[in-house]
């Protein structure tokens, strides 16, 4: 009797024991799949981190329709699908931003944000900014209100020349923040506008109005001739 009733606890602690296990793994399967799409998005931003953008998300960061009160906003927007080039044009705008910008972008005065212009969080924003492609904004605040902005859409032209690229951001960043700032090439603004610069004049001479005209004489006329006629007839021998 004693083994019947010893081999009956064994087998309600055994079933007991299952139980609880089975319940566990539920409870884990179902925190897992809560937990997914905040590591999803949390991978998003860390790829995002390393490939030198900016965390769109990110705490402490402004959302997509807040501004700051005075400052300079540097917005990057891309779409669903992301080429090379666009990744290149993020990617050597937010270099610039930080290391030719550092002390104002570490205050604050300067602020880096990415936006995806196909979400409906940002959809306002691109329709102000007339966003339809991978491009950079440059808005200026004032009061938490956007007083002026500018959309670069040279950098697609630039995007292939990294020095000639951060030359142009430098100086589109600083003309918005009142500064003066070494303009771009003409080289480079023709280059990013469809237009060619005329060919500079060769070294120590001017322009073609400035070169003297030689002043035109006639040539010495023959003995015995006249200004517009023939010359004389020689003698006849007698």
């Amino acid at each position: 009797m004693e083994l019947k009733n010893a081999v009956a606890v064994c087998l309600i602690s055994f079933f007991s024991a299952t139980l609880v296990v089975l319940i566990a793994r539920s409870l884990d399967n179902q925190a897992a799949s809560r937990l997914e799409p905040r590591l999803t998005q949390i991978a998003e931003e860390l790829h995002a981190l390393r490939t030198g953008g900016g965390i769109s998300a990110a705490a402490g960061q402004p959302g997509a329709m807040e501004t700051l009160d005075d400052g300079l906003v540097v917005y990057y927007f891309h779409g669903d699908f992301r080429c090379a080039t666009c990744r290149a044009i993020e990617s050597q705008t937010h270099e610039t931003v930080r290391n030719d910008f550092a002390d104002r972008f570490e205050s604050g005065q300067i602020t880096w944000k990415v936006l995806n212009y196909d979400k409906p969080e940002s959809a306002e924003l691109a329709k102000k900014f007339d966003v339809h492609m991978a491009n950079v904004v440059l808005a200026r605040t004032i009061g938490g209100r956007i007083e002026d902005w500018k959309r670069l859409d040279e950098v697609w032209a630039l995007v292939g020349d990294k020095p000639a690229f951060a030359r142009f951001m430098r100086a589109e960043i600083s003309q918005m923040l009142g500064e003066s700032a070494p303009p771009a090439e003409p080289a480079e603004i023709g280059a990013a506008t469809g237009e060619t610069a005329p060919p500079a004049d060769p070294p120590g001479q001017g322009g073609l109005l400035d070169i003297p005209l030689p002043s035109a004489s006639p040539p010495p006329l023959p003995a015995g001739g006249s200004a517009g006629g023939p010359a004389a007839d020689p003698p006849l021998p007698e």
